[in-house]
């Protein structure tokens, strides 16, 4: 199963990442059903699978040709994933009993405001997504149980800005390019020291607190909440996520604003949310930080950040510009 989620995620990235409403129109299925095919830690309906690749084989040969026929080229790659749908099949669905990793990481880029990629990616949160898609290829999309989401969340203004990037996989820093970030900082937090019943923790969440309106007597267009509805949004999420809440404080980001060619901005209501609370339920906790909390988590929300009430954090820093090599 894991050598076809990474075949499917090689294509989307050769693909150059296309929405999964883009994929949707382009196959006639449900956007949510395209989604799912990357969200999803299970095997796909077989028909869903070819269908989407095929769209991105297209897609890749387009932007980068190769040898031979077109023809040719697409036959073999459809080959290959035929193989690797029914080798994944044999193998049998992944085991729902697995347990979260006992720790994770997050890099912490102090970002260079005079690196032509950093101005781009700060000016526009879809880019800044690419880029943090390709610090992690292999888990670009990927969400389950052991494995997590990649989440990241970017701090300060266009001259200090500090993105923090969160993994339980591999980060691929020669992904960037030369002095992208004047240095990185990488924070390790291990569950079995920091994870228990009881223990009192820190949080601090960017998250985009929002309720389905009701038209009709079906759900209508998602709507940002007011303060008091946030606090009690952010408190249904934290019993979920096995935290209590003891103290609790927010404040409005503003919008976070994705901007589409040939599209309408999307417009997210941000908002920090951090305090106090107490540990509750350890194993809903650990998933709940590695696959997020809320919706517009590729925009650089839901990265929920822990920290024991009375035990800092293990520091291994790197100093230096970070280089593509």
């Amino acid at each position: 199963m894991r050598d076809l989620n990474a075949a499917l995620h090689e294509l989307h990235r050769d693909a150059a990442f296309p929405s999964a409403r883009e994929m949707a129109r382009a196959v006639g299925l449900g956007h949510s059903t395209v989604h799912n095919l990357f969200a999803r830690d299970r095997l796909p309906q077989y028909d869903q699978f070819m269908a989407v690749t095929g769209c991105l084989a297209l897609l890749a040969l387009a932007r980068r040709p190769m040898g031979g026929s077109q023809e040719q080229t697409l036959d073999a790659i459809s080959s290959s994933l035929h193989e690797l749908w029914h080798r994944a099949k044999a193998e049998g669905s992944v085991q729902q009993t697995r347990q979260p990793p006992h720790s994770a990481q997050q890099i912490v880029l102090h970002l260079n405001p005079c690196n032509p990629q950093v101005q781009r990616d700060l000016g526009d949160v879809l880019h800044l997504h690419q880029t943090v898609r390709s610090l992690c290829p292999n888990a670009a999309g990927h969400v389950s149980p052991d494995t997590g989401r990649v989440l990241y969340r970017l701090d300060g203004d266009r001259g200090d800005a500090i993105l923090r990037v969160q993994t339980s996989g591999t980060v691929f820093l020669r992904a960037l390019t030369a002095d992208y970030a004047h240095a990185v900082a990488i924070e390790r937090v291990s569950w079995s020291e920091t994870g228990f019943e009881g223990q009192q923790v820190t949080f601090l969440l960017d998250a985009n607190a929002t309720k389905a309106t009701v038209r009709t007597g079906q759900r209508g267009k998602r709507v940002g909440l007011q303060t008091a509805e946030v606090i009690a949004w952010w408190e249904r999420q934290a019993s979920r996520a096995g935290l209590a809440t003891v103290e609790v404080r927010s404040r409005s980001l503003g919008p976070v604003i994705a901007r589409r060619q040939a599209r309408s901005p999307t417009f997210l209501q941000a908002t920090r949310l951090e305090g106090l609370a107490l540990i509750t339920d350890p194993i809903a906790l650990q998933r709940a930080v590695l696959s997020g909390i809320g919706r517009g988590r590729a925009y650089g929300l839901g990265l929920l950040c822990l920290r024991a009430a009375d035990t800092d954090v293990s520091l291994v820093r790197h100093s230096g510009p970070v280089r593509a090599s």
